[in-house]
């Protein structure tokens, strides 16, 4: 179809080049930005990265409106899951502020890959890319060093790694999963560039260089499912690149036998990676994993077809907690079954549909490189180069099944990136070429972000960075006694309530502004009790009607209704969240101390502290009550 006069003629071309390389390096800044800052999970950090990536699709979306390009088709295979999760979050999700900022990480990846998809497709551009995500693997690799060797606590941002990674290095994440999971997505494309004999001996050398780093890394780790997923892709290797079946099936048999030396030398020789293999040669497997993978299936049973809501693993969990299961999930460590049990059959279908789909196309973008392009001609056309590319994201979708790369900002960036270069060159995908088409992605790629960002985005990431940091001081105030009271209590409450101003459908910065209004009794001088207990309730109720399954915020109202003295109103509370929860030791806990209070209830009191024990027998506040409660008797 002929262009609209004025439509793209008279766009200068200079202009458009800018435009596009202003695409390219500001992905590349993104995603080195959200790479270095903990994988980009914090809020605060994505305050910066939704407004970053925001322009970029303003800027892609004048690009699709002033230039004539055909469309790659590929761009509208995640669309249909998008659009149905978008209605899971409307309409189904208990926790709409959780589901908001999981659907907007599937949008944000998505803008990725139709980005990458369409735009610096050159040989410079390109580089930019690949030499971004080669600095980020580096750095990796640096990082994971010295905390293995140096400092087993540091991390970015000035936090100290979590006493259970001791041993194990996470480099710029917070998690060593998720090293693993950025460099098995390059470690595949480096072999075969390595092996490709086209490559340079210079080429090679650093090809060979390159991956012997991020392997070391990725044993560094200590992620059994990084190990298993980049065997298991490498493993495929032979299979998908040789022409005989002879030597496919003695490739395959040669890396299963390198991968077993590995894995001998390095329980031979490393104390920290006998630990992560000795469990499995005793069969003592993950005991974790396993209960939080039972309990998605037994959610997915109950809510079959549609599933439980957007982002509500997590807040349904309380009511299948099996007992002595004390562990707190924010996932299911699997996204095969995370996405199942959120959005069921149908959501599962869409997204995993799409995602095999894509892998699909990726392996016919291999075939065809194989086929028609000649050893002088550019490296990312080369089969060797998209079918590195393919087998990374191989090992990236084994390990899904054991985490939650998806759930990570900076690896579903990564992988969208990788998915784009494998397709962006395809002649059977880039066929949309009608206008409209071209003027739908433009309007839709300059309007919705933006609007999205300001809206619901940004409101959302700055209400939760405010709410995760003053949760976070009281809860060290309350385990460790890290901090004065009289100061972090008044300064988590103005963060509280200014998170609740900000975005106020948060339940959780509700329900954290209840809990700090009634610690602040302890702290205020001279304070009305009933009158704090009065604040603290109100808050409650915001939370309680924002999501009615949290079992805390109903634990929240009852400490603000006992403030008030009226007790009978707050048993009912107390009830209804060990009702949500009754295998979580804290609900009991909070019951048998309100019992505990009133005249006549001790018996009752005492029988419910023994269960918060039998649930848990190492809780410390009720130890003491119960110990409270028998001198008494």
């Amino acid at each position: 179809m002929s262009e609209p006069v004025g439509f793209s003629r008279n766009f200068p071309p200079s202009l458009s080049a800018w435009l596009e390389w202003s695409v390219v390096l500001g992905l590349a800044a993104m995603c080195a930005w959200i790479t270095l800052c903990l994988g980009g999970y914090l809020a605060q950090t994505l305050v910066v990265t939704s407004w970053m990536l925001a322009a970029l699709a303003l800027l892609g979306g004048l690009i699709f409106l002033t230039r004539p390009q055909p469309l790659n088709w590929a761009a509208l295979l995640p669309v249909p899951f998008l659009i149905y999760a978008l209605g899971s979050v409307v309409l189904l999700a208990p926790a709409k502020w959780l589901a908001w900022r999981e659907w907007l990480l599937w949008f944000q990846m998505w803008i990725v890959f139709v980005l990458t998809l369409h735009f610096g497709r050159t040989r410079r551009q390109t580089w930019v890319m690949v030499a971004t995500f080669v600095g980020l693997g580096m750095a990796g690799v640096g990082m994971a060093a010295y905390q293995r060797y140096a400092d087993p606590k540091w991390i970015m941002l000035g936090r100290t790694q979590a006493s259970q990674f001791f041993g194990r290095s996470a480099g710029m994440f917070g998690i060593p999963n998720s090293l693993a999971g950025l460099l098995e997505l390059m470690v595949p494309a480096c072999l075969t560039l390595m092996f490709s004999r086209t490559t340079t001996a210079v080429g090679k050398v650093l090809c060979g260089w390159l991956a012997a780093l991020f392997v070391f890394a990725v044993v560094l780790t200590g992620s059994r499912g990084g190990w298993i997923g980049l065997g298991g892709a490498l493993m495929l290797w032979p299979l998908l690149a040789g022409r005989e079946w002879k030597r496919k099936l003695g490739g395959a048999v040669l890396i299963l036998f390198l991968a077993a030396a590995g894995v001998w030398a390095l329980y031979r020789f490393s104390e920290p990676a006998r630990e992560r293999i000795q469990p499995f040669i005793e069969g003592k497997f993950e005991a974790s994993r396993p209960v939080m993978w039972r309990t998605a299936v037994k959610i997915w049973q109950d809510y079959p077809w549609l599933g439980s809501g957007a982002a509500s693993y997590n807040v349904v969990f309380d009511q299948y907690r099996p007992k002595h299961f004390n562990t707190e999930p924010d996932w299911t460590h699997n996204d095969y079954l995370n996405t199942l049990s959120d959005y069921g059959g149908a959501g599962f279908v869409l997204w995993a549909g799409a995602g095999a789909w894509l892998l699909i196309q990726g392996w016919r973008a291999v075939q065809r490189a194989r086929r028609e392009t000649t050893p002088s001609a550019d490296t990312f056309a080369l089969a060797k180069w998209k079918l590195g590319l393919l087998l990374g994201l191989i090992a990236f979708a084994l390990h899904l099944g054991v985490d939650f790369h998806t759930k990570i900002p900076a690896l579903a960036f990564a992988a969208a990136v990788a998915m784009a270069l494998v397709l962006r060159d395809e002649p059977a995908l880039r066929s949309l070429s009608h206008i409209n088409w071209r003027r739908a992605f433009g309007v839709l790629f300059v309007t919705a972000p933006l609007a999205l960002v300001a809206l619901i985005g940004s409101p959302l990431y700055r209400a939760e960075a405010l709410r995760f940091a003053a949760r976070r001081e009281i809860d060290r105030y309350a385990a460790k006694g890290q901090g004065d009271p009289k100061v972090i209590i008044p300064r988590s409450l103005q963060n509280f309530e200014d998170a609740t101003q900000i975005y106020p459908t948060h339940g959780q910065a509700w329900a954290d502004l209840s809990y700090a209004t009634a610690q602040s009794w302890h702290v205020t001088p001279n304070a009305d009790l009933k009158a704090l207990g009065q604040q603290a309730e109100a808050a409650a109720d915001r939370a309680v009607a924002l999501c009615a399954v949290n079992a805390e915020f109903w634990v929240r109202r009852g400490v603000a209704l006992d403030m008030q003295a009226r007790r009978t109103d707050a048993e009912a509370c107390f009830k209804r969240a060990v009702m949500l929860a009754p295998n979580s030791p804290a609900w009991h806990y909070y019951y048998a101390y309100h019992l505990s209070v009133r005249t006549g209830r001790r018996d009752d009191a005492l029988r419910a502290v023994e269960t918060c024990l039998a649930l848990d027998p190492s809780f410390s506040a009720g130890v003491a009550l119960h110990q409270q409660l028998t001198s008494r008797r």
